[in-house]
């Protein structure tokens, strides 16, 4: 039995001896997948205060892959515009970070959101399906 254990170890050590790191086989949600179950949005409330390119919030969070989805071509238009916003900021229950060109309001509650991105001189919208979520105001 000892000797079956040691076998075990000593395989599983040099299955993880490489010098690889994980993070390079870590991709970017697809742009036409949403998450079938929404993901744990209560870390959302710690990024409050942070700039999306700091946080992480638009590229590497919960919202990611419903974001993405939503979003489809113009995620990377919006994902760019969003790095230039300012930090997430509370407004009673929602979350709402705003740049120069897009905006996002989030709620938790609801594992809903709301983004705009301004191109060309018009703004384009999107909503989670089904939710009323309101626009970022002033």
């Amino acid at each position: 039995m000892r000797t079956a254990i040691l076998v075990l170890l000593a395989a599983s050590a040099a299955a993880c001896s490489g010098n690889e790191k994980v993070a390079d086989n870590a991709v970017m949600p697809a742009l036409d997948v949403a998450s079938e179950t929404p993901g744990d949005w209560s870390g959302l409330v710690e990024m409050v205060g942070r700039r999306p390119s700091e946080s992480g919030l638009i590229e590497s969070s919960a919202i990611s892959v419903d974001l993405n989805a939503l979003l489809g071509p113009d995620a990377g238009a919006f994902r760019d515009a969003m790095m230039r916003a300012g930090p997430l900021a509370r407004d009673g229950d929602l979350l709402v970070a705003r740049a120069p060109d897009a905006w996002l309001v989030l709620d938790p509650a609801d594992h809903a959101f709301r983004a705009a991105l301004r191109q060309g001189g018009s703004v384009r919208e999107w909503q989670t399906p089904g939710a009323e979520v309101p626009p970022a105001g002033g």
